[in-house]
């Protein structure tokens, strides 16, 4: 199972005992695989992975810039995006201000500019091979494949084709889209009356839902009725049924999906391997998804309150049924634990809500961490105030300093060591 929470900024886990003290200001730690971080928070952080990533922040979120073997990617705050690709051979890139300037060079080697909403093209964008457009929301016409949209005063008139593909839209008066040997679909004075038909030979039928009166689809395997559209409805058919009454206060479904749901007190719905449950919406969150081996369990009290397990479904040599193989609980702002495998971390204050986002970990959570306490394959290591006292031991040794090393104490095997205004005293072999 993936070890989800230690990031790179605790390369320094083969030892509990926090390494430099500068910290939180100032950290650097290297690894024997090549992985390093060095940073001068908040200003500065430059993290390596391998020998093919790498990442920089500068205040973050402010800006960033990261690496990919010949890709480079760079991002300002959450609106201003540039990438190398690092292709010699179309020189492909791009820059990105959102939602105002678009400029680059696509994998076919094209080069595109735009400045929204007066005009241009920009390339390989929401999903779309190319999209071009003047004086937006006039005119726009978009290409995927060889499917070609035309809208004009978008969203009211808008004209798709290509092969198998057709699709005519005049809101609110008229509408059709035709997916062949699928469906066709239309509708009259949008979203008031709609038709559809299924062509498909897995689930042939059709139908019709007239807002707010009266609906009904009928097909092969299915028969679903609205009434007061779309707050009532009723469908069933071989492996499932469904109840809204009415929607989306009272939800009621069986069979391949089960639903309870009483909006906003109480909700359950349960499809496939995952589970999701709450009481008081959005307040009390009770989620599980099940994998392979084991299953991942999710409960929160939102915001303040989160857990998270994962637990042992299948033996493997590893771990035998039940097992926990990691566990992770937060109570915020004030605290959070969470432990993996042979490795755990305890820490308070735990001011940033969501769970070890990578940037805060990297650049801003030391800050705030008033106490932290590691177990590392069996190392113990406590920090508080930023380092003021720090804490380690194992097996082997004990140690302890003091103001960032004006006392402190170091006991190895046979060996003793006191540390007083910054300098070290002793380190002669004990008599056995």
């Amino acid at each position: 199972m993936r070890r989800r929470w230690f990031s790179l900024v605790l390369l320094g886990a083969a030892s509990a005992f926090a390494q430099i003290d500068g910290d939180p200001l100032y950290v650097k730690q290297a690894e024997t695989n090549g992985a390093s971080f060095l940073a001068w928070r908040p200003f500065y952080s430059h993290t390596v992975e391998d020998a093919e990533r790498w990442r920089k922040d500068y205040l973050w979120p402010l800006y960033t810039q990261k690496g990919f073997k010949e890709e480079t990617y760079g991002r300002i705050l959450f609106f201003g995006y540039s990438t190398d690709f690092g292709d010699e051979r179309t020189g492909r890139d791009r820059t990105w201000i959102l939602p105002f300037w678009y400029s680059g060079t696509s994998a076919q080697g094209e080069d595109y500019r735009a400045v929204f909403p007066f005009g241009g093209t920009i390339r390989e964008f929401l999903g779309r091979d190319s999209i071009s457009f003047a004086l937006w929301p006039l005119y726009a016409k978009s290409q995927v494949n060889d499917v070609e949209s035309t809208t004009w005063l978008w969203p009211l008139f808008s004209k798709t084709h290509g092969e198998g593909v057709d699709r005519f839209r005049a809101l609110p008066f008229y509408s059709t889209s035709t997916l062949e040997g699928e469906f066709v679909k239309k509708s009259y004075l949008w979203p008031l009356v709609n038709t559809v038909e299924y062509t498909n030979d897995r689930n042939p039928g059709g139908g019709f839902i007239i807002v707010p009166v009266y609906g009904r689809v009928k097909t092969e395997r299915a028969d679903n009725y609205w009434l007061v559209a779309p707050f009532f409805r009723y469908m069933s058919s071989d492996n499932q049924w469904i109840v809204n009454a009415p929607w989306p206060f009272i939800q009621l479904a069986d069979g391949e999906m089960h639903k309870r749901i009483f909006w906003p007190f109480y909700g359950k719905k349960r499809y496939g391997t995952l589970t999701k449950q709450y009481w008081l919406w959005p307040l009390l969150w009770n989620d599980t998804a099940e994998y392979p081996h084991y299953n991942r369990h999710r409960k929160r009290a939102v915001p303040f309150v989160h857990y998270h397990a994962d637990v042992v479904t299948r033996p493997t040599p590893e771990f035998e049924t039940g097992d926990v193989v990691s566990r992770y609980w937060k109570i915020w702002p004030l605290m959070s634990w969470e432990r993996n495998l042979d490795r755990s971390r305890f820490r308070t204050l735990d001011l940033w809500p969501l769970r070890n986002t990578p940037g805060i970990e990297r650049n801003w959570a030391p800050w705030w961490t008033l106490y932290r306490r590691m177990e590392v394959e069996g190392e113990i290591g406590h920090h508080l105030l930023w380092g003021l006292y720090r804490q380690t031991q194992d097996d082997e040794q004990f140690e302890w300093s003091l103001l960032k090393g004006l006392a402190g104490y170091k006991k190895n095997e046979n060996n003793r060591r006191y540390r007083v205004l910054f300098m070290w005293f002793g380190g002669a072999k004990e008599q056995p």
